[in-house]
């Protein structure tokens, strides 16, 4: 569904997750309709909620109503701008969650997150951003549905394909090659259940070696294309955009792609690790 492949570009800026897990440092997580579902765990409170992990957000978000319900102190608006245009957000400073164990960020942006939730089979309640990797070490296991905080002496980079980190837009990329053309810089984004947004901006630029196959919802038309990650090559289905939806950035790698890998974001160290799920 094209609409969660734009989660995250809807939101543009910002994130939020959780889960329960028996191991520190460990969150089992929800895989469905491609994304990553959390379970955050508030201080004082029984109700678990809903969050999703976006890499490709900004910033952590929780829901405005539910931070109202949660008791919050709402800060001033200020407005943030997203693919879709510019919204109001407000501050909050003191959220006080975990999941499995792993301190989630203290201030995030609250946000109306209402009209996004009806196109989902469960409630968003907020989304994890970009400053839940930073300063860590963060591995989604896709094929164990676990997400862990892992420490440098713990990884075994055999057989990885290992890509370097470039921050764009608060937000983390790495160079892909699409079509044959040389690299681009391309938004890792688990918000989106695609496999890849390609911006195809310059002329001259080859698009696809398969054939056309319709239109996306969302972004015009779509091609079977050929993305190569390191050494790995796939062919996959890529929705094609004239225009970039973040500046200075060649689109987007969902999780359509992402999945069949297990990826350790090691932020601190300025790279991606994909390694091939068996």
């Amino acid at each position: 569904m094209r609409f969660f492949a734009h989660v995250a570009v809807f939101l543009a800026l910002f994130l939020a997750v959780s889960a329960h897990s028996e191991t520190p440092n460990e969150i089992r997580f929800e895989y469905q309709d491609g994304l990553i579902w959390l379970k955050a765990e508030v201080a004082g409170k029984t109700k678990s909620l809903n969050f999703l992990l976006d890499s490709g957000a900004g910033v952590s978000v929780i829901d405005l109503d539910q931070a109202r319900a949660l008791g919050m102190r709402i800060g001033d608006p200020e407005p943030v701008q997203g693919v879709s245009g510019r919204t109001v957000a407000y501050r909050v400073k003191d959220f006080q969650a975990n999941s499995g164990g792993v301190v989630l960020p203290k201030s995030v942006l609250a946000i109306n997150l209402q009209a996004i939730s009806q196109r989902c089979r469960q409630h968003i309640d907020g989304i994890l951003g970009m400053d839940f990797f930073r300063g860590r070490i963060v591995q989604i296991d896709f094929a164990a549905r676990t997400v862990r905080i892992v420490e440098p002496d713990s990884m075994s980079l055999a057989n990885c394909e290992i890509l370097p980190i470039k921050i764009c837009n608060d937000a983390i990329c790495v160079p892909v090659r699409v079509a044959e053309n040389p690299a681009q810089w391309i938004r890792l984004d688990t918000g989106c259940d695609a496999c890849l947004d390609w911006v195809v901006s310059r002329p001259g630029k080859r698009l696809t070696e398969g054939t056309s196959f319709g239109l996306s919802h969302f972004s015009g038309s779509s091609v079977k294309t050929t993305v190569q990650i390191g050494k790995q090559r796939f062919v996959v289905a890529a929705a094609v955009h004239k225009e970039p939806m973040f500046s200075g950035e060649a689109g987007l790698l969902g999780n359509g792609l992402l999945s069949k890998f297990r990826l350790t974001i090691d932020e601190p160290g300025d790279r991606v690790i994909f390694e091939i799920n068996r």
